[in-house]
């Protein structure tokens, strides 16, 4: 693939570039190994929105989700991010606060870099266009993201979902295919209540599409899976 590559399918673009793809590899390597390690579990919070922006993380291993909080509590998934990409370096940026939420959903592995040591390695390994073509590529994904989530049929929004997470696995992952996040999760993520998703989920996995199990399913048939959204 090449760098500046999307992976399409007939459904349309489901993983953008992330930041490692964009760079040479020696330069994400200085990059990681010169932030902290930090080693989290599922379910941890790694940032919050609304509070001031304080570092960047790199993404080693793992996947995490992005959500924004509506004032009156609801939430709604922003992304989900996987190996290679950067997380938090939006509030780096322009100096505001967080704008969405960051949680793990499996163990994850990441590099800490402060703000200014961050900046200082974009210009010493000349990456500022290379983050810039980054963070373009996020707002308009964000863009699309809007628009499944308004106009798509429910099950056009699950599997988008999906495909989502299992795309941001990325190459080394040893279970890519599986989705480490419960029903309600997911409901949530899309804006909806578990029984309307629980249908459309019990039809993929009686045709041999999905398997379930407490708190993640696996994708068995991904070419089914776009069949079945349709």
């Amino acid at each position: 693939m090449r760098k500046n590559d999307v992976v399409h399918d007939g459904d349309g673009p489901h993983r953008l570039p992330t930041f490692r793809d964009l760079v040479d590899r020696s330069a994400w390597t200085t990059m990681v190994q010169d932030g902290a390690r930090v080693v989290c579990p599922p379910g941890h919070r790694l940032l919050s929105q609304g509070e001031p922006g304080g570092w960047v993380l790199l993404s080693v291993a793992g996947r995490v989700k992005v959500t924004y909080a509506a004032p009156d509590g609801r939430e709604l998934l922003v992304a989900i991010r996987g190996p290679g990409d950067l997380i938090g370096e939006f509030a780096v940026r322009d100096g505001g606060p967080r704008s969405a939420t960051v949680r793990t959903i499996e163990p994850c592995i990441l590099s800490r870099i402060p703000p200014r040591r961050f900046g200082d390695l974009l210009r010493r390994l000349r990456l500022e266009s290379a983050s810039d073509r980054y963070i373009v590529g996020k707002i308009r994904q964000s863009s699309a993201h809007a628009w499944r989530l308004a106009h798509g049929s429910v099950a056009e929004r699950l599997a988008w979902l999906l495909r989502v997470v299992i795309d941001a696995a990325g190459p080394d992952h040893r279970s890519p295919n599986v989705v480490p996040m419960s029903q309600e999760e997911i409901a949530t993520a899309l804006g909806l209540v578990r029984s309307a998703i629980t249908p459309t989920l019990a039809a993929w996995r009686d045709a041999g599409v999905i398997r379930q199990g407490r708190g993640r399913i696996e994708v068995l048939d991904t070419a089914g899976l776009t069949a079945g959204a349709r």
